[in-house]
């Protein structure tokens, strides 16, 4: 077995070559920038170079891409972008147009083009290939999906999937996909683009999939409280028997330690309330069911150490399964394409 498995984030895109023969810890790996950063970074040279941009390709997330389209526009540089594009701006394309993107399908003359999408087949098989390594057939990419919300707020939308998973069983498995769900945009744009290349993908959210991977870090003791710290986002989880079975989300740059540690103990007591999260500019939460008592409590993501330093969460360990905090969304991956490979054989 020979998985590629990328776990795509707001700053880094974190790349595992999982080989079954290889030990983990010696694995094949790179921490690259994400590709809204390497699309931001884009429209950022060509502002400073005084050009007009042209946005082509399959929708994606925002983040760094969407504050660069704000800085060209108001540096007075016309941005056009075909609807797809446009829409890892904004779902309604109206909204986009308002803010003085020009929609069109064919790139005008004098602007420079820039290239949008998730993943980049193409530029990470020239990076495998300078190494004299090809890429696996198959492959595994998480992306964090806000959902298709053009008239309702995104973080209702996303929270709706994670909370229907956790329903449908919440095991690895209800988070892993072949075929998303129409309204999972992103993941269905980075499908696309992975079956152009010959690939037949398996997608997931980054936030479970990091949750099961640091569960696989040898000092987890179930039932467990699991957070990782993304630069973005931050998902806190219960697992219990192999299930989520409680969550919330928040973005990280809004959660202070004093609020992690009121959010988190409110998740364990089964008390903490859907309505408090997303009033606080979070995503939501949703409690199916709480054990009597959590066992161990792991940590992970980039933004991890803040926390750890601010003493929020008692007993916390960060958790690096293979080693590498890095590869824990895509050790997370690599776990569910496991699980559902017998059924897709």
């Amino acid at each position: 077995m020979s998985i590629l498995a990328v776990d795509v984030g707001a700053g880094t895109q974190d790349i595992l070559l999982y080989q079954e023969d290889v030990p983990l810890e010696g694995s094949t790996k790179m921490v690259l920038p994400s590709q809204t950063t390497l699309v931001g970074t884009r429209i950022n040279r060509a502002r400073l170079a005084g050009k007009d941009v042209f946005l082509r390709g399959p929708t994606m997330g925002g983040g760094a891409s969407t504050a660069a389209v704000r800085w060209h526009l108001a540096a007075g540089l016309a941005v056009y972008a075909t609807p797809s594009a446009a829409a890892s701006i904004n779902d309604n394309l109206e909204r986009v147009a308002a803010l003085g993107v020009k929609i069109q399908e064919e790139a005008p003359i004098a602007a420079e083009i820039i290239e949008t999408g998730d993943i980049d087949i193409p530029a990470l098989r020239r990076a495998f290939q300078t190494f004299d390594i090809e890429l696996p057939k198959d492959i595994a990419v998480a992306v964090q999906d806000h959902g298709y919300s053009p008239e309702k707020s995104n973080r209702l939308v996303r929270f709706e999937h994670l909370t229907e998973a956790i329903r449908s069983g919440g095991e690895l498995e209800a988070f892993a996909y072949r075929q998303p769900p129409q309204a999972m945009t992103r993941m269905l744009a980075v499908r696309d683009t992975l079956v152009r290349e010959g690939f037949e993908p398996l997608l997931m959210d980054t936030g479970p999939a990091a949750i099961f991977g640091a569960a696989l870090d040898s000092r987890f003791l179930d039932p467990a409280l699991i957070i990782n710290f993304g630069n973005g986002h931050t998902v806190a989880a219960i697992l219990d028997d192999g299930r989520i079975t409680a969550i919330f989300e928040h973005h990280t740059s809004e959660l202070s330690p004093e609020k992690l540690r009121d959010f988190t103990e409110k998740l364990c007591n089964g008390k903490l309330l859907n309505r408090e999260v997303f009033e606080d500019g979070g995503h939501g939460a949703y409690i199916d069911s709480v054990p009597e008592r959590i066992r161990s409590t792991l940590v992970t993501g980039p933004r991890r150490v803040v926390f750890l330093q601010s003493h929020a969460l008692e007993g916390a360990v960060p958790a690096s399964p293979g080693g590498d905090m890095m590869i824990t969304g895509c050790i997370g991956l690599v776990e569910a394409w496991k699980s559902r490979e017998d059924l897709w054989r």
